[in-house]
């Protein structure tokens, strides 16, 4: 139910509504129905919306170290992404699109290496 409720805060959102309007209309809606419960629900359900349509349509860059992002991204050819610090990496880098992944990192290399001379 919070996500009708969120994609209908989004769908406002989209048509110009302040979000203070919104919020304000919402918390009337809810009150009315008897639903106020809900409200912290519905912030959810918008960061996981908002997080889904990042992740589909954004560049994400994964580094080790942030002094690697400007190297990184030249290397991957994406200036415009968005820059996260995994102290999981080892080195290099990862360059997540929507349906697409570009793994430049040693971490995986190494575990490549590692899979090779126990498996084989």
């Amino acid at each position: 139910m919070e996500e009708a409720y969120a994609h209908a805060v989004l769908k406002m959102a989209e048509r110009g509504a302040e979000p203070g309007d919104l919020a304000k209309r919402l918390r009337e809606a809810l009150e009315s129905r008897g639903r106020t419960a809900l409200l912290p629900r519905i912030g959810r359900a918008l960061r996981r919306i908002a997080e889904r349509e990042r992740r589909r349509t954004g560049t994400i860059l994964v580094v080790a170290r942030q002094k690697d992002a400007l190297p990184a991204a030249r290397e991957a050819g994406a200036p415009e992404a968005e820059v996260r610090v995994d102290e999981g990496l080892i080195g290099g880098w990862r360059l997540e699109r929507a349906e697409e992944l570009l793994d430049a990192s040693w971490k995986k290399h190494l575990l490549s290496i590692y899979n090779r001379a126990v498996n084989g």
